[in-house]
């Protein structure tokens, strides 16, 4: 009889972790944090600004046709252009977000046409950076939204303009390529490449840079494969958590994420910060648009000069 109580605790025990793990990430849905979930939106629809990010025209007409109500339109094209060796433009940042009626103040959701649309977590960084505190990523963007037949509106929504100000930025989540090649060697320090594997090989140039392949010593870890599911919502944290520690980013380690040009690494940024909770982990704004074409005798390379460029 005892034997079999202490049996019976043991699986309550084993039980309640392993609920306790599962709901890590519906925890964010619950409060409002970093990740949530459509229902907890439809919920809360008049207590937040909700933001539909791309750069595709494709997806703003998707966008008029058909958004979550409230919402208004960010095209991060006028944004992208700070995602470069240079710090993110803060006055640039600031007239964004009094366009889309957005005050200091306000908790801002963001959403794209599906969960992995690389945009959406590339505006969540440069909120996090320029110092806006209460922001979210509806997990499945637009696309869960419709699927659930949700409450819908069309057309472009024009906002009452915003009283904006930028205070200090948070440059523990920013790294610039010269402190990228002072920690190379470093063995607790570990590069992201969250391109994908055609990139990273050195096999695909999708932006014609001067080099193709990666950084030394950087691992591949495609933003897409890497953090989404195959309906566009985020991973469980279990097969997150396997998935970087797998390849050694684990959390006693300073870890940098790069891409492109910084939006693809925003992705990586954002599940190793705020769902699997790494307490350091930064952006290489510049990233490869910039790495490739910098000195290859001082700034090395894991790869060839593009054929295009010889």
């Amino acid at each position: 009889m005892r034997l079999r109580r202490k049996a019976v605790i043991c699986i309550i025990s084993v039980l309640f972790m392993v609920s306790v793990f599962a709901g890590f990430q519906d925890a964010y849905a619950k409060d409002g944090g970093a990740v949530v979930e459509t229902q907890w939106l439809a919920d809360n629809l008049n207590n937040v600004k909700i933001v539909f990010v791309d750069n595709w025209p494709s997806a703003k007409e998707s966008y008029e046709k058909k958004h979550v109500p409230g919402s208004v339109y960010m095209g991060i094209g006028a944004l992208m252009g700070t995602i470069s060796p240079n710090p993110p433009d803060k006055a640039q940042f600031e007239g964004m977000m009094n366009r889309l009626g957005i005050n200091n103040n306000d908790h801002v959701v963001l959403y794209g046409i599906d969960g992995e649309s690389v945009f959406t977590l590339g505006a969540y960084w440069l909120m996090e950076y320029f110092g806006h505190k209460k922001v979210s990523y509806l997990n499945g963007g637009l696309a869960k939204w419709n699927k659930e037949n949700r409450a819908s509106e069309s057309g472009m929504k024009v906002a009452e303009a915003g009283k904006y100000k930028v205070g200090a930025t948070d440059e523990s989540i920013r790294i610039v390529a010269d402190d990228v090649l002072k920690n190379l060697n470093k063995p607790n320090f570990v590069l992201v490449d969250a391109r994908g594997t055609g990139e990273y090989k050195g096999e695909v140039n999708n932006d014609k840079n001067k080099r193709v392949g990666h950084i030394p010593g950087a691992l591949d870890l495609d933003y897409y494969k890497t953090n989404f599911n195959a309906d566009g919502t985020l991973k469980s944290v279990a097969d997150l958590k396997a998935a970087y520690e797998s390849k050694g980013v684990t959390k006693d380690k300073e870890v940098v994420s790069y891409c492109q040009g910084g939006i693809k690494a925003a992705n990586a940024y954002f599940v190793l910060s705020h769902i699997l909770g790494y307490k350091n982990v930064k952006v290489y704004v510049g990233s490869w648009g910039e790495w490739s074409g910098l000195d290859y005798n001082k700034y090395p390379i894991v790869g060839k000069i593009a054929e295009e460029k010889k």
